[in-house]
């Protein structure tokens, strides 16, 4: 499947964007092959935490990505989750664009046979959502798979469709979504189950897909009106967040202040909801 690139884009712009593709394809096709391969489940995970689970497929995804990458732009920097060929969670140079990997976004879901797991690839300009796309292979009803990608500055498109954020005006008719944290056992964390309980009470719907990254691309897309979740990091936001504004979307934090790239909390609107769901929510500090 080819996929035609936003107009508008500079020269630079269209060199990533399909590099970006060309990588994220060529990495979701080798997972899906892993799985498949595995009939459904990765027989042999390691953990990294209590739950938080790497598979040989999640290592094996990033090193491809970040060799496609070094090939392509050797001055580029790199920040991916695993460390395999980069310092773990880490900048791994200074410069003015920085690639931000995560290569299986989803992992339980992956290592479960669950199809809600993606490829997530973002990349910042001078610290900045800049470009992004989130392929998900098992989605879509199809055997390619859904591909989410874009340019902050030239638009988003799904397989190809143009998208943009929801047009839904009151929290009330809103399909909404959010996930629970790996460290939600440790004490003095904010587990997520009050907010989930009141806005549970105001919405349409609440949705839960265990994929940071296909949130957002679902909210870029205007399946879901509005996204929310803490402790993250920003290789589970960049490319969405690049997504979200590129749909038109709205992004801030849930109270911290802090920079939602950065910060580990995200809210994520049409750009209509926010004022009525931030009352609801309570951010990293409840105390």
């Amino acid at each position: 499947m080819s996929l035609p690139l936003p107009e508008g884009l500079n020269p630079e712009e269209k060199d990533i964007l399909l590099t970006l593709l060309k990588l994220g394809k060529e990495s979701g096709k080798r997972l899906r092959s892993f799985l498949e391969g595995r009939h459904g489940t990765d027989e042999h995970p390691d953990f990294k935490g209590r739950r938080e689970l790497v598979t040989d497929a999640d290592r094996e995804s990033e090193q491809r990505l970040v060799q496609g990458i070094r090939k392509a732009f050797p001055d580029h920097a790199i920040l991916a989750e695993e460390g395999v060929e980069t310092p773990a969670g880490k900048v791994d140079r200074e410069a003015r664009i920085c690639w931000v990997l995560d290569p299986l976004d989803g992992t339980t879901n992956f290592v479960h046979g669950h199809p809600h797991w993606s490829v997530s690839i973002g990349v910042l300009k001078e610290g900045k959502p800049w470009l992004g796309g989130i392929y998900a292979p098992m989605l879509g009803g199809r055997e390619e798979g859904t591909f989410w990608y874009g340019s902050t500055l030239a638009g988003a498109f799904c397989n190809g469709m143009p998208m943009r954020v929801s047009r839904t005006q009151k929290l009330r008719d809103a399909v909404v979504s959010t996930g629970f944290s790996y460290n939600r056992n440790e004490e003095g964390v904010n587990t997520n189950l009050d907010n989930f309980g009141r806005m549970l009470m105001e919405v349409r719907g609440i949705r839960r897909c265990g994929s940071a990254a296909i949130d957002l691309a679902l909210c870029a897309q205007g399946v879901y009106d509005a996204f929310w979740e803490m402790y993250l990091q920003p290789y589970d936001v960049a490319a969405g967040m690049a997504l979200v504004y590129a749909s038109g979307g709205w992004i801030g934090d849930l109270g911290s202040g802090e920079d939602p790239l950065f910060g580990s909390e995200i809210l994520v609107t049409n750009g209509k909801l926010q004022d009525e769901m931030r009352p609801l929510l309570q951010g990293k500090d409840c105390s």
